[in-house]
């Protein structure tokens, strides 16, 4: 469970990251830093890189409450 908190956190950030660059391509400004400095950057692009990392924290989110759920009904049954 820890595991999926930690990569819905990781999630969260690379969304933020994704929305800023979004947000800098939107305006044209050529500043682009990280693994993406001196690529072309396609905003359709990164609107489907968005689309992804959301199911994947959601897959993440959700696997988290599967797993609690689990725990719990098991501390509860003994």
């Amino acid at each position: 469970m820890n595991a999926h908190n930690q990569a819905i956190t990781d999630f969260d950030l690379q969304l933020e990251i994704n929305e800023l660059t979004m947000e800098m391509v939107k305006a044209g400004n050529p500043l682009i830093i990280g693994r993406d400095k001196g690529k072309d950057m396609d905003y359709d692009a990164l609107e489907y890189k968005k689309f992804k990392l959301l199911n994947s924290k959601r897959y993440h989110q959700n696997s988290a409450h599967a797993y609690w759920y689990w725990l719990e009904r098991e501390r509860l049954d003994k």
